[in-house]
């Protein structure tokens, strides 16, 4: 068995967005992307400010991966733990028919 087993049919059914960037696509400006099509006057980054960082970012993936001492494949880079557990409950449960349990104490956004 594996994890995309244990994953909601609807979900295993979607197709991933893939940005023109990350399919390969030519150019500087990217409106389907809402981005500001020049770079911002800035000495860190001046040629990635303007630009949506990567949902999965490869390399950071692959670090922590060696890091954890698992497979890439069971990393999943998100915006904090809350967005996390979100992410796993949306894919993993089907609405009316699981149920979660939770212990006190939680986290603010599930209290």
């Amino acid at each position: 068995m594996s994890i995309e087993d244990l994953a909601r049919a609807n979900v295993r059914a979607l197709t991933p967005y893939q940005s023109a960037r990350r399919l390969g696509g030519k150019g500087d400006v990217w409106l389907n992307a809402n981005e500001f099509p020049t770079a911002v006057a800035f000495q860190l980054t001046a040629q990635t400010m303007n630009r949506y960082p990567e949902p999965q970012p490869k390399a950071v993936i692959e670090s922590y991966a060696r890091y954890a001492d698992v497979k890439p494949e069971q990393v999943l880079v998100s915006r904090g733990a809350d967005e996390g557990i979100e992410l796993l409950i949306r894919a993993f449960c089907e609405p009316g028919k699981d149920a979660l349990l939770y212990c006190p104490p939680t986290y603010g956004m599930y209290s």
